[in-house]
């Protein structure tokens, strides 16, 4: 090639004229093939793009900002997710006892079981038709837990609520692995003790069986239905804590107006 001049290049689409590089159309592409399309030039240069070092550094500063942003973006869709599956669990719950109450007329007079008599009968007349019910559990490790009180306060310390209790309550897990427990009684709670209480896993025997982050409780009230515990009550907030308890965890979801806000005790 002489120096000043650019190779040209016939083609059925190319018009092609020796041109002096230092053509306005040439700028920048010395030592470069220079086609005359159609319509306009297009240079193509020989040789460039990014040295390793760029790249290097490149990824790098992707690595970083995907360090600082990902576990934000994880957190945000655990919590979406939970919250979806406490709103999903908690309309079956109340579509279950509306159409059992259809068929068998209020909740407060159904035939409970007298104590010390069979309490499966009861869960198979009133709840398990209105449910997708993998199985029941009579004991703790039929259900895929290690012990009989495997639940833990927010606050890390272990709850006195066992998992069954013979004459009080026969857990269930359901189709997508959530266990629920709909008791016979109260709990450990006072206010607990005046409903009957229904505790539910969200991931079953899963870790942290945490109230408030997968283990969630609600009551069966007369002629309102079923409501997260809790939901009249002012400590729901210094309960759902770091601090608290954890009871009243999805009394402030849904108070919260089904949302996992920035001063909810997320792990």
């Amino acid at each position: 090639m002489t120096e000043g001049f650019v190779e040209q290049i016939h083609a059925s689409r190319f018009t092609l004229h020796p041109l002096k590089s230092h053509h306005p159309d040439y700028s920048g592409c010395r030592k470069s093939v220079v086609f005359r399309h159609l319509t306009g030039w297009v240079c193509s240069r020989s040789h460039g793009g990014f040295t390793l070092a760029e790249v290097l550094i490149t990824l790098g500063i992707i690595g970083i900002v995907a360090a600082m942003t990902l576990p934000a973006l994880v957190g945000k869709y655990k919590k979406q997710q939970t919250v979806t599956h406490l709103q999903k669990v908690y309309t079956s719950l109340n579509q279950a006892l509306k159409l059992s109450e259809t068929k068998y007329g209020p909740y407060e007079y159904w035939e409970m079981p007298a104590l010390g008599s069979d309490v499966n009968e009861y869960y198979k007349k009133y709840w398990y038709p209105y449910f997708k019910v993998l199985k029941s559990c009579d004991t703790y490790s039929a259900c895929g837990y290690t012990q009989m009180f495997p639940w833990y306060e927010r606050n890390g310390k272990m709850t006195s609520i066992t998992l069954t209790a013979k004459h009080l309550r026969v857990p269930f897990i359901l189709s997508d692995g959530t266990l629920v427990s709909i008791s016979l009684a109260g709990g450990q709670i006072a206010s607990l003790s005046e409903n009957r209480s229904i505790y539910v896993d969200l991931n079953g025997s899963k870790n942290p069986n945490m109230l408030g982050i997968d283990v969630f409780i609600f009551v069966i009230e007369k002629g309102k239905g079923v409501l997260p515990f809790g939901y009249k009550e002012s400590e729901k907030d210094s309960d759902c804590s770091v601090s608290g308890g954890g009871y009243r965890c999805a009394a402030k979801i849904v108070s919260d107006g089904w949302q996992i806000k920035d001063d909810y005790p997320w792990k």
